[in-house]
């Protein structure tokens, strides 16, 4: 691949990253409006399911369902899984520490993990040597991750976080943290499985749909376990119509996006530049205000933060 089409793909991911943040903004909304957060990622996934589901109608493709199912292995149907997993870890991780230590404990997961699967090959992805510019650029990563989601708010929401979670006992201190980075490594695995998946049937289109599809699966059968009232809260009558659609179509691009990529750009990179995007959409918001959230404006930190982050991605990429 040339230089052009790598960076063209680069800057494919870092659109998707920026949506992430928006559709976590989208989602909460909703998650308020309905009072449950699973109940607000089931309407999400399953919003996600059918645009894709209608984007697969339109492109009128010819799919190797059946070949696929019956040549290729059982875990390059598991993104789904892999994404829901990802989800409910950080559920639990934000009762418990906040949002601030959730993000970066995720957003660690995501890195290390795209840097272990492309280096021992994991699900079948071409292996890349481990150097010292690699490991470098993985750590500038996680480094300006920590300055960007932690550094200016642990000051500022260190009282609310106290306030909204938990006090988590002993081994939970040492489990949990585990855990969220554990989360973030299933998190690169959903974009790996994804990508091998598009690949195999010609279509990343078809690929984020099967993803989403299991993951819709795998929320309906834990609601049906768990749910205890079919009442719907009167505070949903006054959700934009935003709410109930914004956040499933952001995940499914965000997905698609990834299963384009992965492929072309190895796990590791790919989790980088989304990373990025991610980082520069959720500046923008919180500069901005925007969708009402309060606002929280661009300090010197953040900025050298996202800088280091593209440091660590360029590292990633180019270092021998």
């Amino acid at each position: 691949m040339n230089n052009a089409l790598t960076i063209l793909w680069m800057v494919m991911g870092i659109a998707a990253g920026a949506l992430l943040p928006l559709q976590n903004t989208v989602n909460t909304r909703l998650a308020k409006g309905l009072r449950s957060i699973a109940l607000a990622t089931g309407v999400s996934f399953a919003v996600g399911t059918i645009f894709l589901g209608l984007v697969l109608l339109a492109l009128r493709q010819h799919l190797p369902w059946g070949a696929t199912f019956a040549q290729q292995p059982a875990w390059i149907w598991l993104g789904g899984l892999f994404g829901v997993s990802f989800f409910t870890v950080n559920i639990v991780l934000m009762r418990y520490f906040g949002a601030s230590i959730t993000v970066v404990l995720a957003i660690c997961g995501q890195v290390v993990g795209g840097l272990i699967i492309d280096v021992f090959g994991i699900f079948d992805v071409t292996r890349q040597s481990l150097s010292f510019g690699r490991l470098a650029g993985t750590a500038l990563v996680v480094a300006g991750a920590i300055l960007v989601n932690m550094t200016t708010r642990l000051h500022a929401d260190a009282h609310a976080d106290a306030d909204d979670t938990a006090r988590p006992r002993i081994a939970q201190r040492i489990l949990l943290p585990v855990a969220g980075v554990l989360s973030g490594c299933l998190s690169a695995a959903q974009t790996t499985v994804n990508g091998r998946l598009g690949t195999v049937l010609g279509s990343p289109e078809a690929a984020s749909f099967a993803s989403f599809s299991v993951g819709v699966t795998c929320i309906a059968l834990f609601l049906l376990v768990t749910i205890r009232s079919t009442h719907i809260p009167a505070t949903a009558a006054a959700l934009p119509w935003w709410a109930w659609a914004g956040g499933g179509v952001l995940g499914a691009l965000y997905v698609l996006a990834n299963a384009i990529d992965a492929p072309l750009l190895g796990t590791s990179l790919t989790v980088s530049v989304v990373l990025f995007g991610q980082i520069v959409g959720g500046l923008v918001i919180d500069h901005f205000g925007l969708l009402g959230l309060a606002r929280r404006p661009v300090t010197t930190q953040r900025i050298l933060g996202a800088a280091l982050v593209l440091i660590g991605i360029m590292l990633t990429r180019f270092a021998l």
